[in-house]
């Protein structure tokens, strides 16, 4: 069967670099002064941390359902079915309008929620696609990628609590104490939700605590990516700490702005799965 994957901008990769990949992008939405762009599209990531670099408000939305339809009316003029993966739907509401859309194609659309972002939803798009090269009926694939979906997780690191602060997702005494102590918040990315399991005094501290949440979630080994928003000396420092341990991993990419929206630039993630 010919089938074509998409996913959403939170994957982290460029148009050009998804599809190198045979992964058609479609872009979530970034709100910057009140006026959206459409992620990679209209708006590159740097230019998003110069935003947040320079005060503006910075936020992001699910994906438009014009871009949607317009991706899949594309698509299947070209492919028999489409199978769309996407950010948890925990964290978004861009499965629910996936799902909305492809219902106006006659079952020629499967959406699948990947229960995670950026890497995270890279490692189940290929995990289901995977499952079609062996013969699973594409209306199968949701039960078929549920073992590996399932442990599929990421650590992120912020450099700062400010752009948390911003976002909402902590209070301005808890933000201004700990950019004073340099208390930072390790934070899991597992079974669609984000969640906090440290906190750690320093940035580099925190690189640690990234490697050995790592060893934790994954102590028989695993595929994993590394993620980052404008900070090469601390991916440097973390490739580092991955080298010391012989730990070989499969890229790196930008943290996008779904995650730096929310912990801001400098912010260093790695996302994995299962072997």
């Amino acid at each position: 069967m010919n089938v074509a994957f998409v996913a959403d901008s939170t994957l982290g990769l460029s148009p050009q670099e998804a599809l190198e990949r045979e992964i058609h992008l479609v872009p979530q939405q970034v709100v910057i002064q009140g006026k959206s762009y459409r992620d990679y599209f209209e708006i590159t990531p740097q230019q998003v941390t110069q935003a947040q670099l320079a005060g503006q408000a910075v936020s992001t939305s699910q994906v438009a359902p014009a871009d949607f339809e317009a991706k899949y009316e594309e698509l299947l003029h070209r492919f028999e079915r489409v199978v769309s993966v996407h950010v948890s739907g925990k964290l978004s509401g861009t499965v629910a309008t996936a799902k909305l859309i492809a219902g106006k194609f006659a079952g020629r659309v499967q959406v699948l929620d990947s229960l995670s972002l950026n890497a995270g939803l890279g490692y189940v798009l290929e995990e289901a696609r995977k499952k079609l090269k062996e013969g699973v009926p594409i209306e199968r694939l949701e039960e078929a990628i549920a073992p590996l979906r399932e442990r599929v997780c990421g650590y992120v690191l912020p450099d700062t609590l400010t752009y948390l602060h911003r976002s909402g997702r902590i209070g301005g005494l808890q933000s201004l104490v700990g950019n004073l102590l340099k208390i930072l918040p390790v934070l899991e990315v597992k079974g669609g939700v984000v969640n906090p399991t440290d906190r750690v005094r320093g940035f580099y501290r925190g690189l640690s605590t990234l490697v050995e949440r790592f060893h934790q979630a994954f102590p028989q080994g695993a595929r994993f990516t590394l993620a980052h928003s404008s900070n090469a000396k601390g991916l440097e420092e973390l490739r580092r700490m991955l080298r010391q341990e012989g730990l070989v991993y499969d890229g790196e990419r930008d943290a996008g702005a779904a995650v730096s929206a929310h912990t801001g630039p400098g912010t260093i993630a790695i996302f994995g799965a299962p072997r």
